[in-house]
């Protein structure tokens, strides 16, 4: 029996070691998330980010504060974008043509010349012209004040960090600041725009005659790339170019190659060749060290298992026949040495006060790696006939009660928690079983043993007599 008892205790220790050490080693030891090393540039400050995303693939001080120079015009372009249209008619005040450098970039608008404000845009993306940035601003705002007023709150809007700009066009201030990463937040949320779009990757174009000009003017892009001359990348699609002393080289680029979307922003550059060569290094260490995946593609279709909701108990709600899927157009962006496996996966749902009617977005899944967040995607409703998130109609005396998806919901995917609960769970269990099997059997044979002799000593006791 003793033997028994000690083989059983040695399997018990055996197997439960091996449980936890093979629990320890994959769930404690964290795993080397590989981040690719990028070239050396010329430029002070540096960054190419993912446009999707807004993943940082590489940074060289990028939140240094610098002179934007004529960059700026990029948000210039965007706020009038939003705050008009491109028919309007801009007139170009007293102001407007001699308020700024006459030695710097124009086109030879007049005053009281009168340009949409498409030409306005076309002039300001591809000529850099000064005039009409500034006229842009004061048909926008009234004035170069409250037009930088606008140009920095929606700079803090969309997570700028470092940026204050006093005037729409970049020309010399100590005040009007940036930093790489803060334009290329900027340059992100203006490519989000189609007509932005359209009108940063034309090379040429044209203005017509005016109420001033009898003749036509042709605007030919500064940016080597989109001119496809002197310097060439062929997956570029747009960019703006400045330069004055103070700042020296500024560029931004975007360029494109399948899904992979990326922006390069480069500032204080110290010559015009490097200004072009360090784009190039750029944007080909972000072609060729990462990849962009389409979410939907990759992703279980029973991505929100996770919730108790959506179990093959559940006939409503069941993981084979789930109305949830997750959205087509979310990517991730990852390391080429890297999986979509490797990426940490967090599920949030919507609780449904938050559920907007008509609207069929339910959750979220975001990704990171390398602690940095790689994409995301929407969880949305799929509309399955006879399925339904409305809100129902209230019975006369029926009270409703609106309850929220409880925290339960919120998984993170990390199955640690639960695999330690089972290993505790399993020791608490054998623990019991060599109670129940071998301790108490021990303890009642020793309570009899105890009995026994105790009944013995007090039969000699009692048999024994004195004859005295």
């Amino acid at each position: 029996m003793k033997k028994q008892v000690i083989a059983i205790l040695s399997l018990i220790i055996l197997f439960t070691t091996s449980i936890t050490a093979y629990a320890t080693s994959n769930l404690d030891a964290p795993k080397e998330d590989v981040w690719p090393e990028g070239p050396n540039v010329y430029a002070e400050s540096a960054i190419v980010m993912e446009a999707s995303s807004g993943l940082v693939l590489y940074e060289k001080n990028m939140n240094d504060v610098n002179y934007p120079a004529s960059i700026t015009k990029i948000m210039t372009c965007l706020l009038a974008i939003e705050n008009s249209s491109l028919g309007d008619i801009v007139t170009f005040s007293k102001d407007a043509i001699f308020n700024v450098d006459m030695d710097s970039s124009r086109i030879g608008i007049d005053v009281g010349e009168q340009l949409t404000m498409q030409q306005c845009l076309y002039a300001i993306l591809l000529e850099s012209d000064n005039v009409a940035a500034y006229a842009v601003a004061e048909h926008i705002s009234g004035n170069i004040t409250a037009f930088a007023d606008l140009m920095n709150e929606k700079a803090k809007s969309i997570g700028c960090l470092n940026t204050n700009f006093t005037n729409p066009n970049g020309l010399p201030d100590d005040a009007h600041v940036t930093s790489a990463y803060d334009m290329a937040l900027i340059t992100r949320a203006a490519m989000t725009n189609e007509t932005f779009r359209k009108i940063t990757s034309a090379r040429t174009y044209q203005i017509p005659p005016t109420n001033l000009q009898s003749e036509i003017r042709y605007l030919r892009n500064h940016h080597r790339f989109v001119l496809k001359q002197d310097y060439f990348y062929d997956d570029c699609i747009g960019g703006k170019t400045g330069y004055t002393e103070k700042a020296r080289y500024t560029l931004v680029s975007i360029a494109k190659r399948g899904d992979l979307e990326l922006i390069c922003v480069v500032m204080r550059d110290d010559t015009n060749e490097h200004q072009y060569t360090d784009s190039q290094k750029l944007l080909d260490f972000g072609f060729d060290n990462f990849s962009i995946y389409n979410i939907a593609d990759l992703e279980s279709s029973a991505v929100v298992q996770e919730s108790p909701l959506f179990t093959k108990f559940n006939p409503l709600l069941s993981q084979t026949e789930t109305p949830f899927i997750t959205d087509e157009n979310g990517y991730i962006v990852l390391p080429n040495t890297a999986s979509f496996e490797d990426a940490k996966k967090d599920i949030t749902f919507l609780p449904i006060s938050e559920l907007t009617e008509g609207g069929n977005v339910i959750g979220t899944i975001s990704y990171t790696y390398n602690s940095k967040y790689v994409g995301g995607v929407d969880i949305v409703y799929n509309n399955i006939e006879n399925l339904s998130l409305t809100k129902g109609e209230k019975s006369p005396g029926e009270q409703v009660v609106e309850e929220e998806i409880p925290d339960q919901l919120k998984s993170t995917g990390d199955l640690r928690p639960i695999i330690i609960g089972v290993i505790i769970g399993f020791i608490v269990l054998l623990f019991g079983l060599y109670y129940a099997f071998v301790e108490r059997p021990r303890l009642k044979r020793k309570s009899a043993y105890y009995k026994k002799k105790q009944n013995r000593k007090s039969f000699l006791d009692n048999d024994h007599i004195n004859y005295k």
